[in-house]
């Protein structure tokens, strides 16, 4: 499948369920000069930055001199883009007819998969995998199997009996499938950009790399952090050491739209150290020339430039093998009433 067919194919599939997001402009206010962004992305998402007061005290430059580092001569390398999506299916729970003991449980599916683009040649989807789970607290076990339909979700237990932790096992389950499906594409040769941080992947590997696109703490020292925003398109800042294996640094993928945050268009690269920071450093700087070709579109995607349009892509795709919710939803409902609870 070409870019072109990818893009035309995630374009029919938008057709009739774009939500359209008015955006504000740039408000300055009169009390103290606090100033009004807004940007498009939908509430599950959050902000593309929303920052703690404290900053992190175990992050230390790794990389020497000062200011940012210049974007390089565009380098091509086969890249293979990751990402996951995950849904709840059917909120169950399960009741002891003795004690009255009651357990939650979940219905609920992950697939995870790739977008590979060699040189100057076609993107692809490809290693899509597919996981329903029957999420039970409290230790209770029990697969949901429809034998009408042949849809299954396989019992996983989890100890806590706290229903909101069902759903945080489910998205730890996608996390570490697209650690895996990383893996896999590293050992294949292919320069892996995983949406997400690193922490969830089971082994480092150096030609995998965690791209992380909303901000949530403040990890730079103060100066180092306010001049974040004023990266150009494909510079990147210096490597700070992320705790005893990983460096990270911020590049720019695009410009931030109108009325969105300064930090609009900025993500955050995560690599292995163990390579050294020579390496990594010469790494960090051909994704950070590399990745705008590939930033997303503000009139495609709420979350552009920051979610790349390999990963738009590679997320319409995934939602399509899971199949339509409502039926999922219909089919272990029906499995329930009908005892498929095994």
């Amino acid at each position: 499948m070409t870019d072109n067919e990818i893009d035309q194919h995630s374009a029919a599939s938008a057709r009739g369920d774009e939500v359209v997001s008015d955006r504000l402009p740039t408000v300055v206010a009169t009390d103290g000069g606090w100033s009004v962004y807004s940007e498009g992305w939908a509430p599950p998402y959050g902000t593309s930055a929303d920052f703690e007061i404290d900053a992190s005290k175990d992050v230390e430059q790794a990389e020497p001199g000062d200011g940012h580092v210049e974007r390089i001569a565009p380098s091509s390398a086969p890249l293979a883009f990751i990402d996951g999506t995950r849904r709840a299916e059917l909120l169950v729970w399960a009741e002891h007819a003795g004690s009255g003991t009651r357990v939650p449980g979940l219905a609920g599916a992950y697939a995870v998969g790739a977008v590979t683009v060699r040189p100057d040649g076609p993107a692809s989807f490809c290693g899509i995998r597919v996981g329903r789970l029957a999420i039970w607290g409290g230790g209770h076990t029990g697969d949901i199997i429809s034998q009408r339909t042949g849809y299954s979700w396989a019992s996983t237990p989890i100890t806590d009996v706290d229903p909101d932790m069902c759903l945080a096992h489910l998205q730890d389950r996608m996390r570490r499938a697209e650690g895996e499906l990383a893996l896999d594409a590293a050992d294949a040769g292919w320069n892996v950009v995983l949406d997400g941080p690193l922490n969830r992947i089971r082994a480092l590997h150096g030609l995998v790399a965690g791209y992380v696109k909303s901000h949530h703490r403040r990890i730079l020292p103060e100066a180092a952090h306010a001049a974040v925003p004023l990266l150009a398109i494909g510079e990147r800042t210096r490597m700070y050491t992320a705790g005893s294996d990983r460096y990270t640094c911020y590049t720019r993928v695009g410009s931030r739209g109108p009325g969105a945050s300064p930090w609009s268009g900025v993500a955050r690269l995560e690599f292995p150290s163990a390579a050294g920071i020579v390496s990594v450093a010469e790494r960090a700087s051909v994704l950070a020339t590399t990745l705008p070709g590939y930033a997303g579109v503000h009139h495609r995607d709420d979350r552009a430039p920051v979610n790349l349009t390999p990963v738009k892509n590679l997320e319409r795709r995934l939602s399509q093998t899971l199949g339509r919710a409502s039926y999922a939803t219909r089919v272990a409902r029906d499995a329930i009433i009908s005892g498929a609870n095994q």
